[in-house]
């Protein structure tokens, strides 16, 4: 297998090792069973650039993102349609992910693990022109991650983010009123919280956000039941301790696309953990199989 890995040079683990370490470990492990490894470290626009470079070789039968949820979330967009398998080296804080494949957070052990691993039909959600592999959310969880992220930005820990994203919420957002239209479904919703997700989640280990399976052909609708701050905070607890299937603060449902319609033009959407502004309507759907994603044995 041809093998064309890109790293962010930034995220955590390779900062600690050293970009160059890691390259050549990375590359020495797939040489050594085999395959032909170009490693790329990159950040910013130039993973984009490198990323989209790979998908269009034609030698290359496999793209390996080594990074975070919103490294191998942006990369969707070159891989979809490439004909390439895409594999994640888990880099990033959450890696949400790689969890659900079953990648192993040890760098050495991913590598051996991707090695060998199969390409498996995935799915993937959609919001207008924007793939994701996880979830997309409107609502307060924006806000959080854009307060969180701002504050790790200035040098914060992981504490840090969480605790500037909940000041955040408590000084206020923006309450999300919309018409929701899908198949069968036409409802005015008032909430603090819109989640759909890529396929439906099951009670796991918050930090997991463990799907049912990946290739469901569905789209999982979490909507927060009021609009307060009670209501949030209750909700906030519960998906604390990784309950979604059975979260009582969570209206829950499963389409295969829906419609949200807003007052604002444009609102913050947090996408596979990264936020930007998108403009309304939302159409939402899934696009079953879609992804060939390697998935170790």
């Amino acid at each position: 297998m041809r093998i064309a890995a890109i790293i962010n040079e930034r995220a955590g683990t390779v900062a600690c090792l050293s970009p160059p370490v890691v390259a050549a470990r990375l590359s020495a492990i797939w040489t050594s069973l085999g395959h032909q490894a170009h490693v790329s470290l990159a950040e910013g626009k130039d993973m984009g650039r490198a990323i989209r470079k790979a998908c269009r070789d034609p030698a290359v039968h496999a793209v390996i993102i080594g990074g975070g949820d919103g490294s191998l979330s942006r990369s969707l967009k070159h891989v979809v349609g490439s004909g390439k398998s895409l594999g994640v080296l888990p880099l990033g804080t959450m890696n949400y992910v790689a969890r659900q494949f079953g990648v192993p957070f040890d760098l050495d052990r991913a590598a051996v693990a991707l090695a060998d691993a199969v390409p498996t039909p995935t799915d993937l959600g959609r919001v207008n022109d924007r793939f994701f592999l996880i979830r997309a959310c409107l609502g307060a969880f924006p806000e959080f991650i854009r307060s969180r992220d701002e504050a790790r930005r200035k040098g914060g820990s992981f504490l840090d983010g969480a605790l500037a994203g909940l000041t955040g919420l408590a000084r206020g957002h923006r309450l999300i009123e919309a018409e929701l239209i899908g198949p069968d479904v036409q409802a005015r919703i008032a909430t603090s919280f819109f989640m759909v997700s890529n396929n439906m989640c099951r009670d796991s280990d918050p930090f997991q956000l463990e799907r049912e399976r990946m290739d469901g052909a569905t789209l999982g609708v979490y909507i927060g039941q009021g609009a307060g701050p009670i209501s949030l905070m209750d909700l906030g607890l519960q998906v604390a301790m990784g309950r979604w299937a059975s979260n009582e603060a969570l209206i829950r449902g499963s389409l295969p696309w829906l419609e949200i319609r807003t007052r604002q033009r444009k609102s913050l959407v947090s996408i596979d953990g990264e936020v930007e502004k998108m403009e309304a309507p939302f159409r939402f759907d899934i696009l079953p199989g879609v992804l060939p994603m390697l998935v170790p044995k």
